[in-house]
């Protein structure tokens, strides 16, 4: 069957390795998917604030599937249709644990990214480019009590950059006996959300609106975070740079996303 949807993840997969450039190729494959009438989707463990860098330079994207899938914003009408929150209690609960740990951690609420002042100390080596990390740090709302900040509101996404394995094992234990669902898009970074929030979950649902098939859609990924998408679609692409479950989950694989590895799978299976 005919492509109709175009799900693509973007650290790693979308963007080059810079983790800011949408390739001209790679605007260019997926300029012309969309001028087929193919749905185009970014689709990512970024809070919505943190992808106008990207949406800017593919202005044609229709949605963006955001905090790991806790979120879905429609483009097009300018709002979003679709969230499922972490509940403001045990948002409340996770911020009052992480602040008495030597952890870095960014509460996604509403779009946007809250970091408690001061708690960059503990921020980690991620090998991230320096460029990518400035554009993050000028995209937080930095609180000098996140608690006061955030009460009352219920988070899309918890991130938590881990230093220490004693940290890390207390933190873990505290998501599973809420019951999030937990995945991974960088080594040394647990992401939480409610049960039901994940990229699987909220592409299905959007298509589900769109009237588009499993069959119709197609996906690419490099994380443990893309699994269920993957897993959903059934052009499924892991990219060449993925990790073992991404590449599991996946039907196909792609080259690298140093390689537009998107724009070669988009040229070969949607523009046909």
């Amino acid at each position: 069957m005919a492509i109709k949807i175009i799900a693509t993840d973007l650290d790693g997969t979308l963007m080059a390795p810079d983790h800011l450039t949408v390739t001209e190729r790679t605007k260019s494959a997926l300029k012309s998917a969309h001028d087929k009438g193919i749905k185009i989707t970014i689709a990512t463990g970024r809070a919505l604030n943190f992808t106008s860098g990207v949406t800017n330079q593919i202005p044609f994207a229709d949605y963006v599937i955001c905090s790991n899938g806790a979120s879905v914003y429609d483009r097009n009408y300018n709002k979003f249709i679709y969230t499922n929150l972490v509940s403001s209690e045990i948002t409340e609960e996770a911020i009052a644990l992480l602040n008495t740990l030597p952890v870095y951690y960014n509460i996604y609420i509403d779009g946007n990214i809250y970091a408690q002042n001061g708690a960059d100390k503990f921020f980690g080596n991620l090998n991230l480019p320096t460029e990518f990390l400035e554009d993050f740090v000028s995209k937080l709302i930095i609180c000098d009590d996140i608690s006061e900040e955030t009460k009352g509101k219920g988070a899309e996404l918890i991130d938590v950059f881990f230093s220490d394995e004693n940290s890390k094992n207390i933190i873990l234990d505290f998501f599973d006996k809420k019951g999030l669902f937990l995945a991974s898009a960088l080594r040394g970074v647990v992401s939480a959300t409610a049960q039901g929030s994940d990229k699987g979950t909220a592409l299905k649902g959007l298509c589900d609106i769109l009237g588009i098939n499993p069959d119709e859609a197609m996906a690419f990924g490099d994380a443990s975070n893309d699994a269920t998408m993957l897993k959903y679609s059934y052009y499924s692409f892991s990219m060449e740079n993925g990790d073992v479950i991404c590449k599991e989950s996946a039907r196909f694989s792609a080259p690298s996303n140093a390689d537009d590895g998107v724009a070669q799978m988009v040229e070969k299976y949607a523009l046909l």
